[in-house]
């Protein structure tokens, strides 16, 4: 099973176990809402630098620079992208793009401009970019949404030599729409959740067709669960759903395939316009977009499990609001309350506990 092999290797490796043979440049992306494809597009390589190697929680570096300076309630995704890019595990990599709407890139951002701008951080880094995004509609976000494309263009032009080529724009999409259909055909694998975001450190078309390697799983049986929060890049709400029965809906960030790394439209700005109005964002305006796609994503659910982790700025507020909805579609809901960024043994037994109380 040598392509499964592959896949959770690059699952548990992450960027650290990234690299190109072709000599392009690697360009880093903290957060979602940026298309790959546009990286691609501009003669780079993407590369997700937002959850770190499984083993870095335990055995990555602490640097001193770094814990001067953090504070104690630090996102722990930021927290660890600041330890490791002290440490220089992206000296090689051209740019590192931040997604605004993540609250961990945003907070990783400020620190890491704010640490180089101080001489904490060497400046021979990669460059650090801010990629921001109006999820709405009309002709003002539009004009906002154009001009932030020019940016991002810009540096990377800077650092690839190159613009957005748009044929080479719809030779990744073409990938793109290759890896989304090997994933629907494999929905239902129990290790859906790994080989799912192992693409994330995978160029698209190889994605694909060590997905396409794999036997078809067994159909899915059991309750259908659905899961719903904050950012989580391990399987734990999958390993703790598939004691009951099976996920049916991953609306969680590393749940779906992340905004924007999808088919799309054709061209540049029909691209980010579909992203700009993906409605199952927390930042979709209006609000009551995200509400109605998070209804829709969790019809016919058997279960609901929602977790958010301490940092949380968004999700938690649609908490009473998904509660009504449950409510009235007699669905039971378990608030697992935070989650921590590597939950325990511990952790683990409280949930299963709070979810057999919900359903005793």
């Amino acid at each position: 099973m040598r392509a499964l092999e592959e896949l959770l290797q690059a699952f548990e490796r992450r960027a650290d176990g990234r690299n190109d043979a072709s000599g392009a440049p690697l360009v880093g992306i903290f957060g979602d809402g940026l298309p790959e494809a546009l990286i691609h597009a501009a003669g780079a390589t993407p590369v997700e630098v937002k959850a770190p190697p499984l083993a870095d929680a335990t055995t990555g570096p602490q640097r001193p620079e770094v814990t001067e300076i953090a504070e104690p309630f630090l996102d722990d995704f930021a927290a660890r992208f600041l330890h490791r890019l002290a440490d220089g595990a992206f000296d090689h990599m051209a740019m590192v793009v931040f997604a605004r709407d993540d609250v961990a890139a945003l907070t990783a951002y400020q620190y890491a401009t704010e640490m180089r701008r101080l001489g904490m951080l060497p400046a021979t880094g990669p460059r650090l970019h801010l990629w921001s995004l109006l999820h709405s509609e009309g002709a003002a976000a539009e004009r906002f949404n154009r001009t932030e494309l020019d940016r991002l263009e810009s540096a990377l032009q800077q650092v690839t030599g190159q613009g957005i080529d748009t044929d080479a724009l719809a030779r990744a999409q073409q990938q793109e729409a290759r890896r989304l259909a090997a994933l629907a055909r494999l929905a239902s694998h129990p290790q859906a959740f790994a080989l799912r975001n192992a693409g994330r450190w995978l160029e698209a078309g190889h994605h694909a067709d060590l997905l396409d390697s794999l036997p078809a799983p067994e159909p899915a049986t059991g309750r259908r669960i659905g899961l719903v929060g904050t950012a989580c890049d391990l399987p734990v709400l999958h390993q703790l759903a598939q004691e009951l029965g099976h996920v049916a809906a991953d609306l969680t960030p590393y749940g779906d395939i992340w905004p924007g790394n999808h088919a799309g439209p054709e061209g540049v700005g029909a691209l980010i316009d579909s992203v700009a109005t993906h409605p199952l964002h927390l930042r979709a305006n209006p609000a009551s977009k995200f509400d109605t796609a998070l209804a829709d994503g969790l019809e016919g659910c058997d279960l609901v499990l929602a977790a958010v982790d301490r940092n949380d700025d968004g999700f938690g507020w649609d908490l009473p609001a998904l509660s009504a909805l449950c409510k009235a579609r007699g669905t039971p809901l378990v608030m697992l309350g935070f989650r921590p960024f590597r939950p325990d043994a511990a952790w683990l037994e409280a949930a299963r506990n709070k979810i057999a109380e919900v359903l005793s």
